[in-house]
């Protein structure tokens, strides 16, 4: 059996929907939390399209999760943290065909899920 060979762009083929939506989603999640979007937000984004790799934004993903996790517990904007949680969980979903998740990875992908079977 061969092993998958990732390239180092293959991971700018997921969707979109988190360069897209995720800037305003988490804008409004991190204000109601009185936190600072700034290293979230949509310059993040843009940094880490233009010179970011698969485990940049695998780490990416995981510090909007811990924003969601946030979010949610707080109970503050619970549609817009509930959004967030499905474009990254749609994220998760996808990342296997385009790039290797690491065991933290699947645990949070597997988090994302029980979290939106509980909304």
């Amino acid at each position: 059996m061969t092993t998958r060979r990732f390239d180092r762009h293959d991971w700018l083929g997921l969707t979109p929907e988190v360069e897209r939506l995720g800037p305003l989603l988490i804008d409004r999640v991190a204000a109601a939390l009185g936190e600072s979007a700034d290293e979230l937000g949509e310059a993040r984004i843009a940094e880490l399209i233009r010179v970011g790799d698969a485990a940049a934004w695998l780490a990416y993903l995981a510090a909007l999760t811990a924003l969601v996790d946030r979010g949610t517990a707080s109970g503050v904007v619970p549609a817009e943290a509930e959004i967030l949680a499905e474009i990254l969980r749609d994220q998760y979903r996808l990342a296997p065909g385009v790039l290797a998740l690491a065991p933290d990875d699947v645990e949070r992908s597997q988090h994302l899920e029980s979290l939106l079977e509980n909304a």
